[in-house]
């Protein structure tokens, strides 16, 4: 028995040499190549795939060869080769039997989804040479595709109909749709120091709520879960616990279908500490140095985020003195007995790089200039990290792209190995907006607003826009331009012209018709230096307030003013972390009727102190002075109250205040008027943060306190009106709708019976 396996052996291998040896024998001289079967497929380009050639020898091994290569164009079913010989020449006759065409595809049992979304799922077309194996690959594309609209059951098969002889093929693909599974519930076993919430905050995965038919969330997705599993992992690890583990999730189906129920293990571990932070390799930097740099510090609680953060931070730090091709890794080390670990961040510094060439791909209507002005490397500059990285941001503030799209790759130089090149890759996202919109403010009452807007207007980078906003008790129309480069300089220059009337003051009525012209310029790093000339006529009617003259309010203004901007935000339209600082002057009289001076100084802080929980804060102080003999006009001067301020007040309750008998045409009035004053003083804190993240709902709560005052400030001449409330704002296509309730700690004369205010508008408030 024992014997036999050797010969058998032996056997096989001298039948394969022998087998070997056999396929090398020539066949015959070709005198000549002919192609059958070819119908489509011309026989010029199969010819032109083959080896062998007229007047070459044929042998097995080269015609194998060429009958794969042929088979291996997915145009035929089958390959045959003859020998054939006419009139004493040696004929290589090559037959060929083509594969169907995809005449037709057809959907069948897609209730929920449209043939339109499944073509674009699939590789197949119509008219393409029929592939079975693309078409399997299709089929999976199909249920993925389901997958992610939640139908975590559904499944999917093809059939196929020979038309036309068998030359062409309809193709059916067969969907069993059932109904969309929705996850009702994700249990977790053995968390004891991380509770249910907060894991689940964490994950991609959601269990169905009151707002999913809005935001998509319960929608089971296997890619999403599986990677849920890493992000558990990274939490537990953030938060000092190494020796996490994460068990094979139970995922059970309901006997209906319609609901997953998530069971998820948890092994915690101990909680680490850190015990030491060491460095070692080449140290470009004294440990003072490098530590100042680094979050983790020495009996600290260890956490993979902060980690990650200070490897970043420190292979920039090398990054930034031309070593494109630092390395910083680390090494943990668990001490024996104890739940800590030593850090070791090892160095290598390898060479120092240059900038190449530059260039920019993707953009198919952004100039690449709009781009590289954002910039803050050249070509042939030594390399550098930080440079790099807010080259990276400033093209992400533009806000021309699909967020997520901007990347920055450096690749070697074909000609030097210490230069890389810069490929810059981008999406282009819609700039132009059209939006319609209709609907109910408490200030201004039943509005309708529609706008346009072209934010990178002819691939320049430029803005266009056009607004209209009428409402019972006020209407806008602006018309603005800016170019944020002017002449391919550091100049930044717009104007506008539009036309307000304005029914919201109680006392009279008011219509402003002009235009502005702007120009800016970067001083510092976020920091622009902007002048803007502006003319104005004011017309008021409808006056009852019987301490304006109309003929002193109605006029025209022409003023210069200056504003030194600085914007830190990491983003403009929704802020979560930064700073915003401006300071303003403004002179009026350069021409006109009117004479004033006006200064404004506002900042801003936005910071997360938990979580999701935003910390927000705006001061802004205000002073108008009269310049002549002519007082300050009255839609100059200063008041509080409405959703945009002290929001547990009405609009233009806070302010200097008198009782009057008479209106101005002599006519009972017995109100309160608020005359406004020349001296503001406004300060807002919030805490925002998301109710529904998905669906862009937040909740706020807030505090204001502000006051205005007659000429200047005056701690004596009254208090300070302060005001507490809770909000939700949705964060919706046609803007921030904010629903608001304020609440005032200190009443006003005359309106002591409101001890709350609704406020709805849309819009930031700050």
């Amino acid at each position: 028995m024992f014997i036999k396996w050797p010969l058998l052996i032996l056997f096989i291998f001298c039948t394969s040499v022998a087998s070997e040896i056999g396929l090398k024998k020539n066949l015959f001289k070709i005198d000549k190549i002919e192609i059958v079967g070819s119908k489509r497929v011309e026989p010029e380009a199969i010819l032109e795939k083959m080896l062998v050639k007229k007047g070459s020898l044929l042998s097995n091994y080269s015609l194998r060869d060429d009958i794969e290569t042929i088979y291996q164009m997915r145009y035929f079913e089958s390959v045959e080769a003859h020998q054939l010989t006419k009139g004493g020449k040696n004929i290589l006759q090559i037959r060929v039997k083509e594969k169907p065409i995809i005449s037709k595809i057809y959907f069948e049992g897609n209730d929920e989804l449209s043939n339109d979304d499944l073509k674009e799922q699939i590789k197949t077309k119509e008219f393409s040479i029929l592939d079975i194996n693309t078409i399997k690959s299709d089929l999976l594309a199909i249920q993925k595709f389901y997958e992610s609209k939640g139908y975590y059951l559904a499944s999917a098969d093809y059939d196929l109909k020979s038309v036309n002889d068998g030359a062409g093929m309809h193709l059916i693909l067969k969907v069993k749709e059932y109904d969309q599974v929705h996850v009702k519930k994700i249990s977790f076993i053995g968390n004891k120091q991380l509770v249910d919430g907060e894991i689940k905050k964490f994950m991609q995965t959601r269990e169905e709520g009151l707002f999913s038919f809005m935001s998509g969330s319960g929608n089971f997705k296997e890619f999403d879960f599986q990677t849920d599993i890493e992000r558990i992992k990274y939490l537990y690890k953030s938060k000092g616990y190494l020796q996490i583990n994460v068990g094979s999730p139970m995922v059970t189906v309901s006997e209906d279908k319609k609901w997953i129920f998530i069971t998820i293990k948890i092994n915690e571990g101990p909680k680490f500490s850190i015990n030491s932070v060491s460095y070692e390799g080449d140290l470009l930097f004294s440990e003072e140095e490098l530590s100042e740099n680094t979050k983790l510090k020495a009996e600290e609680t260890y956490s993979e985020e902060v980690l990650r953060q200070d490897i970043l931070k420190l292979t920039e730090m090398y990054q930034d003195k031309g070593y494109a091709f630092a390395n910083v890794l680390r090494n943990l080390s668990i001490v024996p007995g104890e739940n800590k670990v030593n850090i070791q961040f090892s160095f290598e510094k390898g060479r120092i790089a240059y900038f190449g060439k530059i260039f920019v791909k993707g953009n198919t209507k952004t100039r690449d200039k709009v781009v590289r002005r954002e910039l803050n490397i050249e070509e042939g500059m030594k390399y550098s990290g930080s440079k790099l990285r807010r080259s990276k941001e400033n093209v992400n503030r533009l806000g021309f792209f699909e967020p997520g799209s901007v990347v920055f790759n450096t690749i070697a130089s074909p000609d030097r190995d210490d230069v890389l090149d810069v490929e810059i890759s981008i999406k282009e996202r819609q700039t132009g907006q059209i939006t319609l919109g209709a609907g109910y403010s408490t200030a201004t009452k039943t509005f309708i607003q529609a706008s346009i807007a072209q934010n990178n207007f002819r691939g320049l980078g430029q803005t266009l826009n056009f607004n209209f906003s009428w409402a019972n008790r006020q209407q806008i129309y602006n018309i603005g331009f800016t170019e944020p480069y002017l002449f391919d300089t550091k100049w930044t220059a717009g104007a506008d012209v539009y036309r307000s009337i304005n029914r919201l003051i109680r006392s009279f009525n008011s219509k402003k018709e002009g235009g502005d012209i702007r120009v800016g310029y970067p001083v510092f790093d976020y920091t622009r230096l902007f002048f803007t000339l502006k003319g104005e006529k004011v017309t008021i009617s409808e006056n009852i307030n019987p301490t304006i003259d109309p003929d002193l309010e109605n006029g025209t203004t022409l003023s210069l003013k200056s504003s030194l901007v600085y914007d830190r935000r990491n983003n403009i339209f929704e802020p979560t972390n930064g700073y915003y600082g401006n300071a303003s002057v403004e002179h009026a009289g350069l021409a006109g009727d009117q004479k004033w001076f006006k200064a404004s100084l506002e900042g801003r802080l936005y910071k997360p102190i938990w979580k999701d929980i935003i910390f927000k804060t705006r001061m802004r102080a205000q002073q108008i002075w009269d310049t002549s003999d002519r007082p300050v006009p009255r839609l100059e001067r200063f008041t509080l109250g409405g959703a945009r301020n002290l929001r547990g007040y009405n609009i233009e309750d806070v302010g200097p205040r008198q009782f009057y008998t008479q209106n101005a045409d002599g006519d009972t009035l017995n109100e309160y008027l608020n005359n406004g004053g020349q001296f503001s003083l406004l300060s807002s804190f919030e805490l925002e943060a998301p109710l529904v993240k998905d669906a862009g709902i937040k909740w706020v709560l807030f505090f204001d306190a502000g006051n205005v005052y007659e000429t200047s400030f005056d701690n004596d001449e009254s208090d300070i009106k302060a005001n507490y409330g809770f909000g939700f704002r949705w964060f919706s296509p046609i803007g921030i709708l904010r629903f608001e309730f304020g609440y005032p700690l200190n009443k006003i004369k005359g309106e002591e019976k409101r001890d709350k205010q609704f406020h709805f508008d849309i819009g930031p408030y700050f």
